[in-house]
């Protein structure tokens, strides 16, 4: 059994993640003289589901998942005899969403990556992706709260008017925007109470609710 080193990802494209974000990198291997009681040991041992196979110069010629194990072969069975041949290889600036549609299209559950010398550097299976997915899902799940178009500077002013505060108007001067570009939050010290500390408040335009901007200098 070999162990490689992971060659370092090269850039990642623009808009996403890349298979050599996401890919285990303590990548195993077997040769092709292996057989298949010592590589069963492997995977159970190291809970792993998949090994590729290299051959004496390193280079991928297939791969032994737990599915190709799930028959009683004989312990001393060579390796090659039971492994697949249609292991399908990315290299580590892949896009996750290309790696996907590669297992897809496949009908695998790994992908080997490789590296600059096409040897194996790192492994993905179908749960990594999962999990990007499953991340991705909750970002987007979670509400923005930033109003839209919304961007203030320090010394404007944040009108609130009617019921909103009792049928009065109360207005105050922001002291320190807190939020990016010029988003909320912002610190504000009402002027109708200028003793007072300033407090954060998270803007929200609308009929109740304006900003009025500091004259240009």
């Amino acid at each position: 059994m070999d162990t490689t080193t992971p060659a370092a990802p090269t850039p990642d494209p623009p808009g996403g993640l890349t298979v050599g974000d996401v890919m285990s990198t303590d990548v195993r291997t077997v040769g092709t003289t292996e057989f298949v009681g010592p590589v069963r040991d492997m995977l159970l041992g190291a809970g792993i589901h998949a090994v590729p196979v290299v051959d004496q110069a390193g280079k991928l010629v297939g791969i032994v998942t737990s599915w190709d194990l799930v028959e009683e072969w004989d312990a001393a069975q060579g390796v090659v005899t039971v492994m697949s041949d249609r292991v399908r290889a990315v290299v580590p600036n892949t896009s996750v969403v290309e790696a996907a549609r590669t297992m897809r299209d496949a009908g695998v559950h790994h992908l080997v990556v490789l590296g600059a010398s096409d040897q194996p550097v790192g492994i993905v299976s179908s749960l990594d992706l999962l999990a990007v997915l499953a991340g991705e899902t909750e970002r987007l799940s979670q509400p923005d709260v930033r109003p839209a178009g919304v961007a203030a500077q320090v010394g404007d002013v944040v009108v609130i008017r009617g019921h909103a505060v009792g049928l009065r108007e109360r207005r105050g001067r922001i002291t320190e925007v807190r939020g990016p570009d010029g988003t909320p939050p912002y610190l504000v010290q009402w002027l109708d109470d200028p003793h007072d500390e300033p407090h954060e408040v998270l803007f929200f335009p609308g009929p109740d609710a304006d900003l009025e901007h500091r004259p240009a200098a």
